[in-house]
């Protein structure tokens, strides 16, 4: 007999359950729960793509400033050959 009558409740509390969740109330409630996880997910992503320009930009100079140590170097050597050049004894 208890298994009848648990049986019977489970129906009645999955029934009153199901009523809750498709009620009004309940649906406009899910309306905002899931507009607010689409305008974060907005926001996250204009954020997403001003992080990604700002890296861009900074790879850009990053890269700028490594050729200009480089030619400098460059041009340390090349005048530094030279010297070495002219000191050369003359056979």
């Amino acid at each position: 007999m208890k298994k009848g009558w648990a049986f019977a409740s489970g129906i009645l509390v999955g029934s009153v359950g199901l009523s809750v969740l498709t009620s009004k109330l309940v649906m406009k409630g899910y309306k905002y729960v899931f507009a607010g996880a689409m305008i974060a997910r907005d926001r996250i992503m204009a954020d997403s793509e001003k992080v990604q320009a700002a890296v861009s930009n900074i790879t850009a100079e990053a890269k700028e400033l490594t050729e200009q140590y480089y030619e400098k170097l460059d041009k340390e050597y090349e005048a530094e050959a030279a010297k070495e050049e002219t000191k050369a004894p003359e056979a």
